[in-house]
Formats: structure tokens, sequence, C-alpha cells
């Protein structure tokens, strides 16, 4: 049974009509995130379960709940008073018998004026054609419509067969028992076993009780052997008690366990991640302190200015050359005072030569000065009028030149600023000294305050460099940070919490095994006191005991060898899709827990568990246990008869492993629909795809919407175009 063709009308951002052909071998739907892959698995969806995902809800939600939502926002848009109906078909055809099975739902709206009336269900019908030059006909009968659906995709088999890449995680999550009877079921009856067991279980119980009955009644002392039956029953409470608590410790131990593989699987990346983190922060907080040092080396570096006086850097020519006028404006001056003195000594010499040789104050001066007043030489008695020569040398006996001032002497300049000017040439001759030794301090600071920036251009680096590692690590592995230091402290705590349940498991096994060699010893007691019980009622109980054991023995073989051709199956999967990847080792086993259900694990040579596998090894282990639920079934056909349907199950792969699962599942299925957006812009692995011999490839499609996901405010001229690649 393979799938013809699917076609879409109006179907979601598929507006007006779209046909997509399929062949034997791998169909690729090709298309980024958000151009319609998803979309289109809807549609195959919807036509056999009137259902499709929601992403927001992580659910699968029924047409009377998305209404009008599966329609088209363009057809809407287009008929604003009519019907709009979206459609899709399916046409299956049966290889083998040359039949063929029509599917095809319908949801109609009525649209008056913009406003939409909505009806509650689809239509769902189904054509059949015996022979492709046969016309189709209707099937009418739901039972028989059922029963066609069934034989196209049975139950059981479905979630193995039509899932989307984030469904894989909880469809393969073999530590929830109904999940693993779910997969041994397909491939083979366990319940059957089940049932037996169960039988046997009772069947032995009812022999028991007969047995303990009859030795009762036989009992040769009725009084002790009431009390042995008093111990006995306290014992056998106590012992159930026990095993009850043993099964919830069990329990408890597995899921601890399995929180511990699971985390295990992400311990390593999560401490990675947060040894990264705390190396960031470490940077940063390093940055933070070089930023504040080259902060107070920038404000010092300007105080230095005045303090370290680096102003005076290239002034010390400034200082010579005051120094030469300086030296000049002094010499000047003693020049000039030297010129005034000699002026001076010239000027005395001559009045020493001018002067009378008379003694000092002789004649008196008051009588020369009553001489001037009567204008008139008492000595000669002649006449010597004021201001007359006589007159004038009279005064000159009173004005006799005296020892002149030098204080009085003129300055040799105008206006004296020696003593400023000596006090900047003592000044600038302190600096000049500090002067010569400027430019090495300059340099040392400039070094310095280059060392800081050159740190915090490295510490930068260094951070980008962690940011890039922690936000690749983020990428491959799905974490958060906030999610991978949870993981550390989760890993933590459930790591105790197995420590613990394994330390109550110890002890109560150890009450148990004392409580049931007690119950030995008290039936041992009681058969005492019994001469002789029925050869038959002997044989029958141990008849039914041996039963008991041998039930729930071969179930446990039949599971066991089940459990470990699903182990093997799945193996050759991981094999095959990781054959190109030279970095990927070990083998999936299947490690039996405490509670009875299995965890998928890789291990390596020595059977020893490999720790931390990536989130890609992690959903190859799962895809190939999937894969192998359906191969380990080849002999009854299943691989031929279904058509695998994925969406985006190789997103979190690299490309080994993409072009791996293509060739893997060339084997396994006869053929499959895959929707993914590796090959999309990679154009070498669209090439391998196309070209690769080990690869059996079908049609390929390329989607691209006529709007990007990221202006799709308004939807109303969506619509998604299809091309054929091959």
């Amino acid at each position: 049974m393979i799938i013809e063709k699917i076609e879409l009308e109006n179907f979601m951002c598929y507006a007006g009509k779209n046909i997509l052909e399929f062949k034997e071998g791998i169909n690729v739907i090709i298309g980024d995130n958000g151009y319609g892959k998803s979309k289109l698995y809807d549609a195959f969806y919807w036509v056999m379960y009137d259902q499709v995902f929601s992403t927001e809800k992580k659910i699968f939600e029924n047409t009377k709940i998305v209404k009008s939502g599966i329609i088209s926002d363009k057809a809407k848009t287009e008929t604003p008073n009519g019907r709009v109906t979206c459609m899709v078909k399916i046409t299956f055809k049966n290889v083998d018998r040359g039949n063929f099975y029509i599917l095809e739902r319908k949801y109609t709206i009525n649209t008056k004026d913009g406003v939409i009336k909505e009806n509650n269900d689809s239509e769902f019908t189904v054509m059949k054609k015996d022979l492709s030059y046969l016309n189709a006909r209707m099937v009418t009968d739901e039972e028989e419509k059922n029963k066609i659906r069934e034989r196209i995709l049975p139950p059981p088999v479905k979630d193995y067969l039509w899932f989307q890449g984030e469904q894989v995680e909880s469809i393969i999550d073999f530590n929830k028992q109904d999940t693993l009877t779910k997969a041994i079921n397909v491939l083979s009856s366990i319940t059957r076993y089940d049932q037996i067991k169960a039988l046997a279980i009772v069947a032995a119980k009812t022999g028991n009780n007969e047995y303990d009955r009859e030795v009762k009644r036989l009992s040769k002392d009725a009084d002790k052997s009431e009390q042995l039956e008093i111990e006995k029953k306290q014992l056998e409470g106590k012992i159930q008690r026990y095993q009850d608590e043993e099964t919830e410790v069990k329990e408890n131990l597995s899921r601890a366990e399995e929180k511990c593989e699971v985390l295990l699987n992400k311990i390593g990346d999560a401490t990675t991640v947060s040894e990264l983190q705390q190396r960031k922060k470490g940077l940063l907080s390093q940055l933070v302190d070089l930023n504040q040092l080259q902060k107070e080396e920038q404000i010092s570096f300007h105080r230095k200015m005045f303090r370290s006086k680096w102003v005076l850097k290239g002034t010390a020519k400034l200082h010579t050359d005051y120094s030469e006028q300086f030296s000049k404006y002094e010499n000047l001056k003693l020049e000039a005072a030297a010129d005034i003195k000699a002026k001076q000594n010239i000027e005395e010499e001559i009045a020493k030569k001018l002067q009378f040789r008379l003694p000092l104050d002789v004649p008196e001066p008051i009588y020369v000065q009553r001489m001037l007043d009567a204008e008139r030489c008492l000595v000669c008695d002649r006449e010597a009028k004021e201001n007359s020569d006589p007159w004038n040398r009279i005064k000159e006996l009173i004005d006799r030149p005296d020892r002149k001032n030098t204080s009085n002497l003129p300055e040799p300049v105008k206006h004296d600023f020696s003593a400023d000017l000596k006090r900047l040439y003592q000044n600038g001759l302190a600096l000049v000294h500090r002067i010569d030794e400027l430019d090495e301090d300059i340099n040392e600071t400039l070094t310095k305050i280059a060392n800081i920036t050159t740190r915090i251009r490295q510490v930068n680096k260094q951070i980008e460099k962690v940011e890039e590692e922690i936000q690749k690590l983020l990428s491959d592995t799905s974490l958060s940070a906030e999610t991978a230091e949870n993981i550390i402290a989760e890993y933590s705590i459930q790591n105790k919490y197995v420590k613990d349940f394994s330390e109550q498991l110890n002890a109560l096994s150890q009450k148990l095994e004392n409580s049931r060699s007690t119950l030995r010893d008290v039936n041992d007691k009681l058969a005492a006191l019994v001469d002789e019980i029925p050869k038959s009622l002997i044989e029958k109980r141990e008849i039914l005991n041996d039963f008991e054991a041998m039930a729930i023995s071969t179930r446990e073989r039949v599971f066991n060898q089940l459990i470990l051709q699903l182990e093997n199956e799945a193996n050759k999967h991981y094999e095959a899709m990781t054959a190109g990847n030279k970095s990927v080792k070990g083998q999936i086993k299947l490690r039996k827990l405490p509670n009875g259900n299995y965890m998928p694990e890789i291990i390596d040579d020595s059977g020893k568990p490999l720790l931390g596998s990536n989130t890609s090894n992690l959903i190859l282990v799962k895809l190939s246990a999937i894969m192998a639920i359906i191969s380990a079934k080849s002999s009854s056909g299943l691989v031929d008869l279904y058509t695998l349907i994925t969406d985006a199950p190789t997103s979190v792969f690299g490309e080994d492993y993409t072009i791996g699962f293509c060739k893997t599942i060339s084997k396994v299925y006869k053929q499959s629909i895959i929707m993914s957006k590796e090959f999309y812009k990679n154009q070498n692995l669209k090439n391998e795809l196309l070209s690769n011999p080990e690869i059996k490839i079908g049609k390929v499609y390329t989607i691209t919407p006529s709007i990007i996901e990221t202006e799709r405010n308004n939807r109303n001229n969506l619509f998604t175009k299809v091309e054929l690649d091959n």
C-alpha cells in the first residue's frame, strides 16, 4: 500500500489547488521553517483522523475545535459572500492487488459580508476502485470505512509510521509500561502471556489455600495449629506489605534511575554550559575591574598633566631661552647701573673741583643766610642782588655739595622686575630637572593604559568566544542556560534518590527474606502436626505452583526475547544511520530497570554506558527503536504495506545523520514521505539526496510561501508554491 498522491484545496496555507504525486522510495518535501511542511503533515493526518496538530498546545485537535482555522485565509478573503470549502484527498494504491482507496475530507463554511458561519463537522468520504481502469465507487457503510482506514494504517503501528519529529520523545519512552507493552505487542501479542500468567497465579493460590485448609483439618493439635495459622496469616500479611513496599520502592528507584539516565545524557552538555557560564561570569568580572582600572588611569592621566608636571613637556628650550634672556637683562641692568654710577662719579668730581676750599660750615650758615637775605656780602660789603652771580656764589656756601645718597640714584631701568624675573628663573631652574624625567614617566603611564586596553580587548574576545561556544552548545543540545543549571541540580537530587531507594530496597529484601524463612518454619511446623496429607493434594499443589512458576518464567523469557529482538533491530538501524559519522561509537542497549521496565542507552564494547550523548544521538536511538518496531515485523509484511510519513524527524541532526537516515529508511520502508528543512539551504546535501545510489529517491518537492513568516500580519494573500525538483 503506497500513497499515490495527495490533493489539497484551500487547506490552511495551501490556497487554491495543489497536487503532490509520490512514488516508491523516499519522497521529500523541502521547506524552511514556517514554509508549510507541518501543514502538509496536518493534511495527511486530517484526512485520516479529522484532527490537526496544535503547535501551541502540543496536541491534536478535532475539526470541531479548529473549525474555519483549517481554511485558507486567502480563500476566505476572496469569498466575502458564499461557500468556502477546503478539501484534502489522498489516493492509496495497493501495488500487489492493483486496487485503490481514495479518502477525501472536506470542511465548508458560509460567508456573508465577510461574516463566517461555521459548521462543526467535516465530510469524510471513501472511494474504492478495485482496478485502475474501473470507476471508483463510494463506500457508504461506516464500518467498512473504518476497516479500510485501519487497513491503510492499523492503529497498533500508526504511531511508529506517522509522527512528527517532536513526538519522537513521547512515542519511545520505554520506562512507561504502556509504551513498552504497546511496542512489544506490535512484535508479538505479549498480553496473551500476561493472561496466562495471571491465570497461573490464581490457580496456584487456589491450590495452596486448599492445601492449607486440609492441613488444618487433619491437624493432631487443633490449638497449636490454630496458633500457627494465626502466626502464618500475620507473616503473610507482613510479607504482602513488604512486597507492596518493595514494588513502590522499585517504582521510585526506577523513576529516579530513569531521570538520572536521562539527565546523565545531558549532564555533560549541562556541565559544559555551566562551566562556560561560570567562565563567562569570571571574564565579565575581570572586564568590570579592567574597565574601572582603565577609567581610573584615564582620570589619573589628566591629573598627571599638572601633578606630575607633564605640561612642562617640551619646555626645556623655553627655560634655556628664558635663562639667556634673563642673563642678558641682568647684564644690561648692571651695565646701566654702572653707567649711572660713572656719571655720578664724574659729576661729583666736577662738583669737587668747582667747590670753594672752605671748611665745612664756615662761615656759619646763619651768617650766610643773613647775607642772602640782605642781598649783600658782609665780608666785602658789596651788593649781591638775589639770583645774581654774587648772590648765587654766596648761596653755594650753604648748598655745598653733600655726599649723594646712592639710593637716590636713578634706576638703571624704568620698571625693574628683576625680583619677579629671578623667581621665575629660580622656579624654572627647580623644574628643569623634572622635564628630563617626563618622557619616561609618560611612557610608563601610556604603556600601562595600553596594556589595560589590550587586556580589555583580549577579555572581550574571550567573552565573545565563550558566548559563541555557549550559544552553539545551547543550539546543539536544545538547552537553555537556566535549564543547564536545573539539570545539574536535578541530577544531584535524583542521584541521592537512587542511593536512598537502593538502601531501602536492600533493607526490604532482607526483611522479606527473614519473613519468608520464618513462614517456611511455620509451614513445616503445621505440616508436622499432620500424620499424612493426601498425595493427590500435594501433587496438585506442586503442579499448580510449577505452572505458576513456568507461566511467569515463560512470559519473562518471551518478553526478554522480544526485547532482544527489538534491541538487535534498533542496533542495525543505529549503525546504518551513524555509519557516515566516525565520531559515533557504541550500540543501543535496552537496560532493565528495577520495576521491570526498560531504558534505552548507548553502551561501549565493554558494556559500560557512554555518557554525554548529545541530543542527536538520543533522537537517533529513538528513531532506531521506532524503525526496529516496524522492521522486526518484516515477516508479516508491515514494511511493504505501509508508508512512513514524518515531519522534521532530522531537525536536530548533523548532515551525516540526515543522509544516514535517508539511506536507512530506503531499506526499511517501501515508501516514505519526509518533510525536511535540512535540504533547503544546503545544496550539497540536496545534491547527495538526489544522487546517492544508496538512497532510493522518489519525488522531491520544494515548497515556498508567498509571504515569509515574519511578515504575515495579513495572511489574506498567503499561498504556498509547490515545485517538483526531480
